[in-house]
């Protein structure tokens, strides 16, 4: 499954100015910029999916849901920041209205999905001369370029720090997220993580829940869960998915 050059630009551009919109310069409350961000997260996922039916691409049809099994214990990643909170005996303090919340959740599980469908289902797919590793590193090192956008919003060096930070953390993400990918074909289950991933690790201990956790306990904890999941990759990419790297690709 490879896309055309011209397609897969206009799909990254499209990304860029949605995700780059400035919302925060229209006349508008909290709510009508995010209900306006998601709007244009629709759209250009209706784009998305027109180009799908275009290909007659179907997201389901070769996905190995036994292998898609084995990636479930990476969901220890998307707790992180709720274990460091806990260690660090973090009070919850909730930020937000349920309205606000919906919103938020509807925003970023838009997110999750074109993000999903642009760098796995379009980027790592078109790269089908390249080795396994190598279209897991590209697909991962663009989706943390990526979030290079976020630059445009910088107005202090601490800000500038955090970005640059995300964007290595990203790396980290998109590397989990090729891999599952790679080995299961299942996209539904990168969006799931994705998502997930999100939620719980920046939505709900910034946007949702007011924490304070000691640096030292949010990355050592980030750090752990990492090394186990690393682990536990090696193990079934030893006994498992060595044996058959890769039953589809065309």
């Amino acid at each position: 499954m490879k896309f055309k050059f011209l397609d897969l630009l206009l799909f990254a551009l499209l990304f860029i100015f949605v995700n780059a919109f400035p919302t925060d310069l229209l006349p508008l409350t909290s709510i009508g910029q995010l209900i306006l961000r998601i709007s244009l997260r629709v759209l250009l996922l209706s784009y998305y999916i027109y180009t799908l039916c275009r290909y007659r691409i179907n997201i389901f049809k070769f996905a190995n849901y036994k292998r898609a099994a084995l990636f479930i214990p990476f969901v220890l990643i998307c707790f992180s920041n709720i274990i460091a909170a806990g260690i660090a005996g973090s009070k919850f303090t909730l930020n937000v209205d349920l309205p606000y919340l919906l919103l938020l959740i509807v925003f970023h599980l838009l997110g999750a999905i074109i993000e999903e469908f642009l760098f796995r289902l379009f980027i790592q797919n078109s790269l089908v001369y390249a080795s396994s590793l190598k279209r897991i590193f590209f697909s991962a090192l663009i989706f943390a370029l990526f979030h290079l956008l976020n630059i445009v919003n910088v107005s202090s060096v601490d800000m500038l720090i955090s970005i640059l930070t995300q964007v290595v953390y990203a790396f980290g993400l998109g590397f989990l997220l090729a891999v599952i990918y790679e080995y299961s074909y299942s996209l539904p289950l990168c969006i799931a993580f994705h998502f997930v991933f999100n939620f719980f690790n920046t939505i709900f201990v910034t946007n949702i829940y007011s924490l304070s956790i000691d640096l030292f306990i949010f990355y050592m904890t980030a750090i752990v869960c990492g090394v186990v999941v690393g682990l536990y990759f090696i193990f079934i990419y030893l006994f498992v998915l060595r044996k058959n790297e890769r039953y589809f690709r065309q």
